[in-house]
């Protein structure tokens, strides 16, 4: 019995590969009721149901496998299936607790001396059978781009598919897929021109308004659709999910560029009149290569490292943990560090996996140190939170690429203004981590901000603003140890303040005048 079912888990195995997931389920739904607690039928009946849009289903079948595994691999393995189906399914908070315990698991692996094995690297393609090497993909690309500009439709090189062309002349060789930008405007008419031309749209888990995957049909090639919107002097990208959150969305952004039409040798095309602004926005030093970027986490223009973000982190992290492929998931781990570096599970995670390829003597990944972070810190009272407070960070923020803000305690308040804030420290730490500007709220710290306090907690610049030259006096006296080039106050925001809020509600502000 155990040899027929080996052979069938092989033939369904075989069928998932090759993407015929109709089939592999024929085989796999009657060895389900066979087999309802085999670890090997559960893994691949899962991996079909995940493509075959039943993630509801597969939501039962991760709980109970995950609450009955013998050891940790296991209880990694289907804590990360678990949190891939509560993502699917949009439960994005809810997967990020699945995906916390799958890493705590493999950190517990980890500590014991054990790792999965390593994968077995794939052969590299020849020249004739890489489609971005031979020339195939950078022709379909052009072909594509052309009849969709006959079409009136304002279709360009997007993404990596632009950075390749810009700083090699030709598609990245290790490319995956082509991205192409378009006007949001203009998305339906692209749609429906891609049709025409053959491309076939595949099937994507979320449905995001701004974003559409298709295949060519003939030489199996993924394009990339994104649709950006000129918003406040900048342009907008990204993934956007309608009538959700903030941290349902993944919003990029752009400084503006202007198009122009190019010659090729399949037609006229659209391009960048100005590519680097948008290799830049997106890159950084895109003149380096990188080939452990990921567009999705890795971008410098996102306008914040949301849930939605940090779960497709969390989710490549832990694949990558899981088919031993050591150096991919460090990689990962790292760049959730470099976008939230208060996130101790991805630092912790980077940390053991560091000591893992060290001792099993393989080749730790380099990272260009082209983009480090530059980490502001500043304190505030942020009571009756309003306008200027929402300026102030605004602009703390931009001073750096992370900022942690310390809301002081309430028995400070009282020792600095002789009185309690309206707004309890909770309170008030509650709304300073709602602002977008915000990437960490600390609630205590020492009242003195020293250089070694900024050194141990890796802090670049130290930033303040001050209403009058007795505050101002006040507050240097409070970071009188930092150097000149660690200090930078910002301009007060003038004709608000809590004090004038408070007076404002003593005075009856609200109620209808007689």
């Amino acid at each position: 019995m155990t040899e027929e079912l080996d052979s069938l888990l092989e033939q369904a195995q075989t069928l998932i590969a090759e993407g015929q997931y109709t089939q592999a389920n024929e085989i796999l739904e009657p060895l389900r009721d066979e087999h309802p607690f085999s670890h090997q039928v559960a893994k691949l009946w899962c991996s079909v149901a995940l493509q075959t849009n039943r993630a509801n289903a597969v939501l039962i079948d991760a709980e109970k496998f995950y609450r009955h595994a013998p050891d940790d691999f296991r209880r990694a393995y289907w804590a990360y299936i678990w949190g891939t189906a509560c993502s699917i399914t949009l439960d994005l908070p809810n997967a990020h607790n699945h995906y916390t315990a799958a890493l705590e698991h493999l950190l517990t692996l980890a500590k014991s001396g054990k790792m999965p094995p390593q994968r077995k690297l794939p052969e590299f393609e020849s020249v004739d059978s890489n489609l971005f090497v031979s020339g195939r993909a950078e022709e379909l690309l052009w072909t594509t781009c052309a009849a969709l500009a006959q079409a009136g439709v304002q279709a360009f090189p997007f993404a990596g598919t632009l950075l390749g062309l810009v700083r090699h002349n030709r598609l990245l060789d290790f490319d995956k897929d082509l991205d192409i930008a378009v006007w949001t405007t203009s998305l339906p008419a692209c749609y429906a021109e891609l049709e025409k031309l053959g491309w076939i749209r595949t099937t994507m888990h979320i449905d995001y308004s701004n974003f559409r995957d298709y295949i060519h049909p003939e030489l199996g090639i993924t394009l990339d659709v994104c649709g950006l919107q000129a918003k406040d002097k900048q342009i907008l990208g990204g993934f956007w999910l309608p009538d959700h959150s903030d941290e349902y969305q993944r919003v990029s952004v752009f400084p503006q560029f202007d198009l122009i039409q190019k010659q090729t040798a399949h037609g006229d095309v659209w391009f960048p009149k100005q590519p680097e602004k948008i290799l830049t926005a997106f890159y950084g030093d895109w003149r380096t290569p990188n080939p452990n970027w990921d567009t999705v986490v890795s971008a410098l223009n996102q306008q914040k490292f949301t849930l939605l973000i940090r779960n497709y982190a969390y989710h490549r992290l832990i694949q990558r943990w899981l088919t031993g492929d050591l150096p991919k998931a460090w990689c990962y781990a790292h760049q959730i560090a470099l976008k939230d570096p208060d996130d101790v599970l991805a630092l912790r995670s980077r940390q053991w996996l560091e000591r893992a390829i060290t001792r099993l003597n393989r080749e730790m990944p380099v990272w260009p140190r082209s983009q480090r972070q530059k980490r502001v810190y500043t304190r505030m009272v942020a009571d009756l939170f309003h306008e200027g407070h929402v300026n102030f960070l605004r602009e703390a923020h931009a001073l750096g690429t992370h900022l942690t803000v310390c809301v002081v305690s309430d028995e400070r308040v009282v020792e600095n203004k002789g009185k309690l804030p309206v707004m309890t420290q909770a309170e008030r730490a509650a709304v300073v981590s709602a602002c977008q500007h915000v990437d960490a709220v600390l609630t205590e710290t020492p009242s003195q901000v020293t250089r070694t306090y900024m050194q141990q907690h890796g802090f670049d610049l130290y930033t303040f603003a001050c209403a009058s030259d007795q505050e101002r006096q006040d507050k240097y006296a409070l970071c009188a140890d930092l150097p000149a080039a660690m200090i930078h106050e910002l301009d007060y925001t003038p004709g608000i303040s809590t004090s004038d809020l408070v007076q404002r509600i003593l005075h009856g502000a609200g109620h209808k005048t007689s």
